[in-house]
This record gives structure tokens, sequence and C-alpha cells, in this order.
């Protein structure tokens, strides 16, 4: 009898031991295995379309400031004004697609704590900084071609008499600010493909 109850106790002991080594064992794998709050998804895939507009905005851009600097030293400052005029309609757009952008990357820097595993925590934290950098730039450019208006109008009015230094320079800071914000996108998105595959569960 004291046997039999020894091999119940014995047996029950064993399976509890290994029922705790299970839990223990599942919570540690269910822990570091990949996970990403649908929350997170679903703020990445709209701030990757917001940031694919704010690129071909910017692009677009590129090829206006051009077009801006070569009528301001062919002397055309009623065409150079009203390709400012244009981008600024332009830029409008891109500061929207800008402040949506921001509040997309809040979500997911809110998420990300609730990432798995941490180093793909860390990579998302480095790709929504940079983002939020691109968003600073955007806003830097957006101050730019209020500035290039404003000269233009002067150089308008005294038919090119002064600013022409002003013009070159403030063109010459925007494209730097343009150039600046491609290069963060093309930043940011190797840096979710390397979260990406953090995140991969295996099949």
């Amino acid at each position: 009898m004291t046997s039999t109850k020894n091999n119940i106790i014995r047996s029950a002991t064993i399976v509890i031991l290994v029922g705790l080594a299970a839990y223990f064992a599942v919570r540690f794998f269910w822990n570091s295995a990949p996970f990403i709050p649908p929350a997170f998804l679903e703020a990445r895939a709209r701030g990757s379309v917001l940031s694919e507009n704010i690129i071909k905005l910017s692009q677009e851009s590129l090829k206006n400031l051009e077009k801006i600097s070569d009528a301001d030293k062919a002397g055309d400052y009623s065409n150079g004004l009203n390709l400012v005029i244009g981008e600024i309609s332009r830029n409008e757009l891109a500061r929207a697609s800008a402040l949506s952008l921001s509040n997309e990357l809040e979500v997911m820097a809110l998420k990300l704590g609730d990432v798995k595993p941490k180093a793909a925590m860390n990579v998302g934290l480095q790709a929504i900084i940079g983002q939020s950098q691109l968003v600073q730039r955007l806003i830097n450019y957006n101050g730019y071609i209020y500035e290039l208006l404003d000269v233009l109008r002067v150089r308008f009015s005294n038919k090119g008499a002064s600013g022409a230094k002003e013009v070159a320079d403030i063109i010459k800071q925007m494209n730097e600010e343009s150039q600046s914000i491609n290069d963060l996108n093309y930043k940011y998105r190797e840096l979710m493909a390397k979260f990406d595959g953090l995140t991969r569960k295996e099949e």
C-alpha cells in the first residue's frame, strides 16, 4: 500500500515537474518567438504609402528647382515666380503627408516595445528615428521655399538688381534637404528589410 502510494506520489511529482518544465519551455519559446503587434504593422503600411508620396513629390521638386534656377539666371523672374508658387502647392501636399507620417511613426514607436525579438526592436527604433529626421528635413525644405519666394519677389520688383546670391544659396540648401530626404528614406527601407528578416517566422 505504502509502495503504491509512493509510486503515485512519485508519478504525480514527475507529471507536475514535466508539466512545469513544459509550461516554462512554452513561455520561453513564445516570448522569444518573432512577434509584431498588428497596430505596428498597420501604421507601417500607412506610413510606407505616405513616405513614397513624399519621395515622389521630392523628386518632382528637384526637377522644378532646376527650372527655377534657370529662369533666375535668364532674368525671367515672372516665370521663376510662377514656378515657385507651383512649388509651394506641391510642398504643401508633401507637408500634409509628412504630418500624417509623423502620426504613424508615433503609433509605431508606442507599439515598438511589444516587438520580438529585442534585436528587431532595436532596428525598428533606428528606422523610426530616421523617418522622424526625414519629417524634420521636409519641414526645413518647407521653410526654404517661402524664403525663396520672398527673394524672387524682390528680384522681380527690382529687375534682378539684387538677390542673386540669396537665390543660389537657398536653392543649394533646398537641393541638400531634398537629397537628405531621399537618403533617409533609402536608409529606412534598408533597416526595415533587416527588421523583416529578424521577425520572419520559420516555416
